[in-house]
């Protein structure tokens, strides 16, 4: 078909054409937007509308009534924090003018791709079907190394929803696993006007795949950007995961049946299961419902506490594990508590919040939280070795380039470690070239609360090492040397030297 298309194109100024054909031509998709919507190459999507409160993040899917195409939303926000406590009562959508009609649109939105639209997709691929379906084989293989995930205990002993035979034993069906990663990052960068905006990316990887493309980028799946201008609270998060969570669900019990896929005409029931998470800590502890990493109960995988054990305990023969029951009991007297104070005691006694992964019936947060290799290794241990230990590093720009020599005597190896921390990034700021920057007023100010950022003591300590105490003489309303007055005198330092 498409070949005769073509053959009428080219005819098409040489040769009187049928009013058919003439038809057909104008018909045609002259550009790659037309064409992927003309032939439904586009991904099925939907959008939610969002609770515009930073503290509520509340999602909610559109209706449709008598057939209309145009969304329908609630007015206002319905969602309670605590059962029995008040509603949100946030508006969610505004009034706006199209073609002299006034319709009501979300103020907040999130678009989510159909995750079982997207699967029907991939199943579709020559080839693919038959990779995925033969990533079991490798299962039982007795190697001495493991070479990937399907090598490990969790998909060894991974069983199917009848709690029984192992999951991949389905017979005709098709049985898949995927891992979830969440993470935040800045669109405008890091450079544009000192702005800070996170917005968040929620995507998965369908283990199945070979690990030689499994990562790219047309194989991976994106669920859903989650809106800015900031990271949701970690109580809130779970809305913009619900609609992933509800179609997994599906997936397990009772399956979702294709009308067709490559290597079967004649359809085919699909199960899918979410085996890992796979972020940053700050992400993956907010997406489990586990407390941050400064937290009393600072590990997701034991009960370990700073206060009893601290970081440094490596007695690991003492350690006692969380079970997933644990989890779950402790998510469940969080989620369940009826205010702020009851449910800050609970959260205190575990160091657990409501994760929405966990209505997955198999989901186990103490097992399938998995250690992210680019942040804790490439960007991590192998960085710090060489940039830290080895001193293999890259001149980046000016800024990292060094003007000064600043020396410090080893009193400061005696400061706390996040202290000491503070003094490192002192005297890289202090050695670099900042006259340029200290030539305005925006740039004065900027570096001054850098400077304050960091630990009084440093400030204190930095400032007597370079003898440039400050002063509060002649300052009759104040009493006492703050750490904006440490910070002046180390910028008036640093003008001095380079004059």
């Amino acid at each position: 078909m498409l070949q005769y298309i073509v053959q009428l194109a080219l005819m098409r100024t040489t040769t009187n054409l049928s009013s058919r054909d003439q038809k057909l031509l104008s018909d045609f998709p002259v550009d790659i937007r037309s064409a992927a919507e003309k032939l439904h190459l586009d991904g099925k999507s939907t959008i939610y509308a969002v609770c515009p409160d930073p503290k509520c993040h509340r999602t909610y899917a559109p209706t449709f009534q008598d057939g209309s195409p145009i969304p329908s939303y609630p007015t206002y926000c319905t969602h309670r924090q605590f059962r029995g406590g008040k509603c949100c009562k946030t508006r969610l959508l505004w009034p706006r003018s199209i073609a002299g009609i006034e319709i009501s649109l979300p103020i907040k939105t999130f678009v989510y791709w159909d995750f079982k639209d997207w699967v029907g997709g991939l199943l579709s691929r020559p080839g693919y079907e038959g990779m995925m379906d033969s990533a079991w084989e490798t299962r039982n293989v007795d190697q001495s190394k493991m070479h990937d995930i399907f090598h490990g205990s969790i998909l060894q002993g991974f069983k199917g929803p009848d709690k029984k035979t192992h999951f991949s034993l389905g017979g005709d069906e098709g049985r898949y696993t995927f891992s979830l990663c969440v993470d935040f990052f800045n669109p405008l960068t890091n450079r544009q006007a000192g702005k800070k905006i996170s917005v968040g990316m929620i995507s998965l990887i369908c283990l199945n795949l070979p690990p030689d493309i499994r990562y790219k980028p047309e194989n991976m799946f994106l669920a859903g950007v989650v809106p800015g201008p900031r990271e949701p609270p970690p109580d809130t998060f779970h809305h913009y995961l619900t609609p992933l969570v509800d179609q997994f669900l599906e997936f397990w019990d009772p399956g979702v049946q294709f009308s067709r896929t490559q290597q079967h005409p004649h359809g085919r029931l699909v199960r899918c299961a979410l085996v890992a998470l796979v972020c940053d800590i700050p992400a993956a502890r907010k997406i489990s419902g586990f407390a941050a990493s400064s937290h009393n109960h600072f590990c997701s995988i034991c009960h370990c506490t700073r206060q009893e054990h601290g970081y440094g305990n490596i007695e690991y023969h003492i350690w006692r594990r969380r079970t997933k029951e644990e989890c779950y009991a402790a998510a469940e007297r969080y989620q369940n508590a009826s205010d702020d104070t009851e449910r800050l005691t609970a959260f205190t006694a575990s160091g657990m919040r409501w994760s929405e992964l966990l209505r997955l019936p198999y989901f186990d947060p103490t097992r399938f939280v998995v250690v992210d290799a680019m942040h804790n290794l490439f960007l991590g241990l192998i960085k710090e070795h060489f940039d830290g230990i080895i001193g293999i590093r890259l001149e980046k720009d000016s800024a990292d380039q060094k003007v000064l020599e600043v020396r410090f005597s080893d009193a400061w190896h005696t400061f706390s470690d996040n202290e000491q921390k503070s003094t490192k990034k002192l005297v890289r700021w202090l050695q670099s070239p900042l006259c340029a920057s200290l030539a305005t007023d925006s740039g004065r100010l900027e570096w001054k609360k850098r400077f304050h950022s960091l630990h009084e003591r440093v400030l204190s300590f930095a400032c007597s090492e370079l003898h440039c105490e400050p002063s509060i003489a002649g300052q009759s309303r104040k009493t006492r040397i703050t750490k904006f007055d440490m910070a002046d005198a180390l910028i008036d330092w640093v003008c001095t030297i380079n004059i």
